[in-house]
Order: structure tokens, then sequence, then C-alpha cells
């Protein structure tokens, strides 16, 4: 399940896992303003996931958002700088139509153990710089795995990255899924485990079940 805190954390942990790691290249930027009900989409999606988390229910709908998420120049900086990484352009913004089976969800929840497997999705972002934003896109089919209701490994498992020459260069080294990407693994876990123990019961109280 590694969509742990939609509003903050998935597309987040796919960009930085993936941004921050190229922000040496470095040039100026320019604001990229954030897409109109941006927050309030994220958030229908978070609820909707804690829904699913909350009730331990198979039975409805599946997991269906298009969200986008939008991150300030500065924001940015300060994250990258807790991992002594650089961060040389200006805002960001991913987008992703995300889905995923509510069995699924639900399964690596209840399950003595349970590997999510996501479909392939293709996360788009685009990054400011001095003449026009440079665009991204990575397609990626993540895979979590679950014991006894609580993740103990996460994979972004990146199978394709279109993006200028000199960018992809970087990000498809030979090691850069080993030397970046595990840089975040930790974090990736423990929010996915305080999304599904603590967040949502603490921002949805009224879908616990009585």
């Amino acid at each position: 399940m590694p969509i742990s805190g939609v509003r903050n954390q998935f597309a987040a942990t796919i960009f930085g896992a993936l941004a921050l790691s190229i922000g040496s290249l470095g040039a100026p930027a320019f604001a990229l303003d954030e897409i109109p009900n941006e927050e309030e989409n994220l958030k229908a999606c978070e609820r909707n996931l804690c829904g699913m988390i909350l009730s331990k229910d198979k039975a409805g709908d599946d997991l269906t958002c298009d969200i986008s998420k939008t991150w300030a120049k500065e924001k940015i900086k300060k994250g990258a700088g807790t991992k002594s990484l650089s961060w040389g352009f200006g805002d960001a913004r991913c987008t992703v139509d995300l889905k995923a089976k509510r069995d699924n969800i639900v399964s690596s929840l209840t399950d003595p153990e349970h590997t999510f497997k996501m479909e392939s999705h293709t996360v788009n972002c685009l990054i400011e710089q001095k003449d026009e934003p440079t665009k991204i896109d990575v397609t990626l089919a993540p895979i979590v795995t679950f014991k006894d209701g609580k993740a103990t490994k996460a994979q972004l498992n990146i199978t394709k990255v279109e993006a200028p020459t000199v960018i992809k260069a970087v990000i498809t080294g030979a090691d850069w899924i080993e030397k970046n990407v595990g840089l975040f693994h930790s974090e990736m876990l423990e929010e996915i485990n305080e999304f599904i123990e603590k967040k949502c019961k603490k921002r949805y109280p009224d879908l616990v079940k009585k």
C-alpha cells in the first residue's frame, strides 16, 4: 500500500526519490501554481482510502483518484537538505491517475502475509526551470510486502523514465535506484504504517467502526 498519507506522501515519496537526486544539475526557476482543487482532491482520495482501511471490508468500490501535488521550491530544498542533497530547480508538480483494487488493499491488512502489487502507473512531473518547465514521466508498479497487517518492505519498481537526456542519464544510472531510493525506504515503511495505524483514525473518526 504505497499510498500512505495520500495528501503528502504517495507522490512525495516517488517524487522525492526521483527529483531530489537530480537537483545538483541546477537552474534558475520561476513559480509553478497549484492546480485548482488540488488539496480537496487529495483529501477526498485519502478519505476513501481510510474508509477501506478502517472498515476492512472487501465489498465496495475500488480506489480511483486523479490527483496532483505541487511543491514550492523552498519546501523541496528543505527536504533535500535533511538528506544532504541539493535542489537547484524551482517549484515542482506531479500528477497521477491512481488506481488500486479494494480487495488488494484490505488483504494487506487482514491476511497473515500479503504482497500488495499495484498495476503500472505513470507519474507525470513538471519541474520549473529558467525557460520552460521540464517534463519527467516515470512509470512504476509499486510493491509492498505486509506481515500481520504491517508493511515490512517497499519497492517503487520503476520500469520506465522519460526525461531530457541529461536528467535521464542521471536517474537511470546503474546505482541510482540503490543509492537514492534506498534513502527513502525506511521513511516509506514508517509513513505507510503510521498512516494505517494512526492517521486514518485521527483524521476520520467518523469512519471508525462502532
